[in-house]
């Protein structure tokens, strides 16, 4: 086939698709998502569940084993590994690489539906599939000179809202240390002398907190309906409800018991440089961009800041869509930089501005070109994919500098533009074909690779890949339209001329002579080579390993464990030490603190938690962050031997964690008992502290239960020591008895309620003002008392949701 021949005939139709090719490249830049990796698809589903304060023996009895069990007859699974606490466990489940994960999850929330009934009363369980758009990509500290309780419901019902609506957007959740509640204190004496108990209290409330629909009702040329309603709207309102009739006469709930507002039990801390902070965190949806979800999100907060109490301060802790700006333009300037200097490369040695133009013209087109192909395969614009644009720059431009070349040639021999044209292209058409296909056979298996790797490697084949066929395209078949009319070969008087080779000037005779010595000299030329393949294999087997590359992000995340056991309030005392370091630091620009629970879906003990700092810009500092994270590792040893503590990168913390494997490295053991375990895992850390390069090492810790499938050993302890049970039972005994119901007042109260027409969910605590009193002074009626007062009763109401309501119940 003559190719040269066939596009000179179709000048018009291959012209016309070329234009369409780049218009459509146009558009999908504007309309492809950003990201700063490929979307990842995990082969994992977790699911946390919670359940009171049950013991973690209970809780892998009563809500562990069932959920193994259920995710055991799950299709595709491969392995199950659950981790469980007091009160809460964490269930991950790896699927094969092959499987169909979004089917996968509704087969996983169907199985956990079919055990949820067995589980204690109360248990909550959610549900999700990992992938790298369920961690947040934004997150916000709300600080201000507010309760924190109040803190929380701004950050709530008022900013909320206007960040769940921006496009693109999956959820906006708020962390924070306490949630406003109304306690309802229950005088035992008041309630012993009407003869009731707190269940009865409690079942009261909840009866008289609805709202009924009893008819419609047609008037005048309307249909009504008509609502029975017992909404408790206010304190009054709790006040003003009927418990019971005795002797005809209405006991209420403010006879037997003191009502006010109140704040729910801390179980979490959160705060925000050091001060009480409520969090907002943003994660986008399944291929969301990122950058374009940012800037709703920064333009909604700018233009709505007014609106909100003059003491509250927003600031910005984590943006991934600043990192992915960057590195997405550092690699574009990299792609625009390469290109420039390939042209001046060819113009230095074509000595030809016409014949330099024609074989640039292919880049561009090919670079946006290429963008239609991504659009097509449904990828993303990302650090993988604009790499390999990045590679193929030099071969995108290397077909059309051949055939340019080799036209300018036969231009030279004094031929017609057509006929060289024609001639020059056909000349080449096997050895352009096959060098491409070539680079192409060596990048598509890189597709073709298992698991995440694959699929990084996978986004940057299919753009090199892709770009190189198109940059074929353009050489065969749009370069000899161009070349044909403007190529021209000329003399310096003007007249066309014959090229000799000597003509190339210093370099080529240099290169020529060189040549002719190295044809002479074989065995030297093959000794060099060997020298040289040897060094290479020495150097690399030098070079150190990683996943990711060493690169700034411009923020970090500090994992601690503060002693097993240690209360909430101690260890936020330990903790307030590590905030007065980085507060002191001045590279740093702002942090978030989380103690209770950490960024992500994690069951959590509270003597864990996270501390997500965010780093001043580049420019703004003279230390990258590896050399902040070396000294702030030496300040907190010395500062807090007692608290263990490790650095992680953002994104290698998020991928960690949605490979459901935190650590670069991790040594399991297993048996059957776990004393045992716990001293060979003690053991074999002392020995791994000597390992060069280890500079971060968790060790096993009692108090927590981790084993993998339904009767395979524990990797770390569940059993308390004896002091530490001791400890616990006489907490239990001496703790005041409580019910709690959780209900909905549709007028928030309080100063900060007035400005929250929404609604907010609140809590009721019952509990007794004297412990010690006449029915509660043996331990038998209250053993008793505690069995009947072991229930939670949950409701909430959101409005935003479009009024749904919904009850949970829990048994602590």
């Amino acid at each position: 086939m003559n190719v040269a021949r066939f596009a000179r005939e179709n000048a018009r139709a291959i012209v016309f698709a070329v234009v369409v090719i780049t218009l459509a490249g146009i558009y999908s830049i504007t309309t492809l998502p950003s990201g700063i990796y490929p979307e990842v698809e995990f082969p994992r589903i977790v699911a946390v569940a919670h359940s009171g304060d049950l013991s973690p023996r209970i809780m892998q009895i009563a809500v562990t084993r069932p959920l193994e069990e259920a995710a055991r007859e799950v299709l595709g699974v491969r392995r199950v590994r659950s981790r469980t606490i007091r009160g809460a466990t964490e269930l991950s489940v790896i699927f094969n690489p092959d499987a169909d994960m979004p089917y996968a999850l509704q087969l996983m929330q169907g199985k956990v539906d079919e055990v949820r009934p067995d589980m204690p009363a109360g248990t909550q369980v959610r549900v999700e599939r990992m992938t790298p758009s369920f961690f947040p990509m934004m997150e916000f500290n709300v600080t201000g000179n507010l309760p924190p309780a109040d803190l929380r419901d701004i950050a709530m019902f008022q900013i909320r809202p206007l960040l769940s609506r921006i496009p693109g957007v999956a959820r906006a959740e708020v962390s924070a240390s306490e949630e406003r509640e109304v306690s309802v204190i229950v005088d035992p004496h008041k309630l012993n002398a009407v003869k009731l108990t707190l269940d009865d209290v409690a079942k009261a409330l909840t009866n008289t907190n609805q709202v009924a629909s009893v008819g419609r009702l047609p008037k005048d040329y309307q249909q009504y309906l008509v609502l029975a309603t017992g909404e408790l709207k206010s304190l009054d309102d709790v006040r003003h409800a009927v418990v019971a009739f005795r002797n005809q006469t209405p006991v209420y709930v403010g006879d037997i018991a003191e009502v006010r507002e109140g704040v729910v039990d801390r179980t979490t801390l959160i705060t925000g440089n050091g001060q009480p902070a409520a969090v907002i965190s943003v994660a986008r949806q399944i291929r969301g961009n990122i950058i374009a979800i940012a800037d709703g999100v920064e333009q909604t907060l700018r233009e709505n800041i007014a609106s909100l109490p003059p003491a509250i301060r927003i600031a910005k802790v984590y943006d991934l869509a600043a990192f992915v700006r960057e590195a997405v333009q550092s690699v574009s300037e990299a792609i625009i930089i390469g290109g420039l200097l390939a042209v001046f490369v060819l113009l230095a040695f074509l000595r030809d501005w016409r014949a330099t133009f024609v074989a640039a013209t292919t880049l561009p087109l090919t670079i946006v070109g290429t963008f239609f192909i991504l659009h097509i395969a449904n990828g993303t614009i990302n650090l993988m994919s604009m790499g390999g644009l990045a590679i193929a720059i030099g071969l995108v431009i290397d077909d059309a500098i051949v055939v340019v070349e080799n036209i300018h040639r036969h231009l030279a021999a004094d031929e017609t533009p057509e006929n060289a044209a024609e001639h020059g292209t056909n000349e080449l058409v096997g050895a352009v074909v096959g060098s491409t296909l070539t680079t192409v056979v060596v990048f598509i298996p890189l597709a073709w690779l298992q698991g995440m790797v694959g699929q990084f490697f996978a986004a940057l084949s299919l753009t090199l890949s892709g770009a190189v066929l198109l940059s074929l395209f353009y050489a065969l078949l749009f370069i000899p339209v161009p070349a044909a009319r403007f190529l021209k070969a000329q003399r310096a008087d003007g007249t066309e001329h014959h090229v000799d080779d000597r003509q190339l000037g210093w370099l080529g005779r240099r290169y020529e002579a060189f040549i002719r010595r190295a044809i002479a000299r074989p065995i030297w030329v093959i000794a060099v080579t060997i020298v040289v393949a040897a060094v290479g294999g020495f150097l690399y087997f030098q070079l150190e390993t990683g996943f990711l590359p060493e690169m700034d992000e411009g923020g970090y995340v500090i994992d601690y464990w503060t002693p097993q056991g240690t209360s909430l309030p101690e260890t936020d005392k330990m903790v307030r030490r590590i905030e007065a370091v980085l507060e002191k630091t001045p590279e740093i620009a702002g942090f978030t603190r989380r103690t209770g629970t950490e960024m992500g879906m994690f069951a959590t003990e509270q003597n864990r938690g996270d501390i997500l700092v965010r780093l001043k810009p580049r420019n703004q500092r003279d230390k990258d962050a590896e050399e902040i994270i070396s000294e702030q590792r030496a300040k907190f040893a010395e500062e807090n031997p007692g608290v263990l503590i490790e650095f992680v990168q953002l994104l290698q913390d998020m991928l960690g964690d949605l490979q459901g494997v935190p650590e670069p490295i991790e040594v399991k053991i297993f048996g059957d008992d776990i004393n045992t375990l716990l001293g060979l895992s003690s053991r074999i850390a002392n020995k791994l502290k000597d390992v060069p390069g280890v500079v971060d090492l968790v060790e096993p810790r009692r108090g927590r239960h981790d084993h993998h499938g339904r009767r395979e050993a524990a990797e770390l302890g569940d059993q308390q020591p004896e002091d530490e049970q001791h400890r616990d039972r006489q907490h239990h005994e001496q703790r005041p008895k409580r019910l709690l119901l959780r209900f909905v007042l549709p007028t928030d109260l309080g100063r900060v309620a007035n400005r929250h027409p929404l609604g907010r969910e609140n809590l009721l605590h019952v509990r007794d003002r004297a412990p010690h009193v006449a029915p509660f002074e043996t331990r038998r009626h209250r053993d008793h008392l505690l069995q009947i007062f072991a229930m939670e009763l949950r409701g909430a109401l959101d409005r935003c949701d479009f009024g749904s309501r919904r009850q949970r119940y829990h048994q602590p």
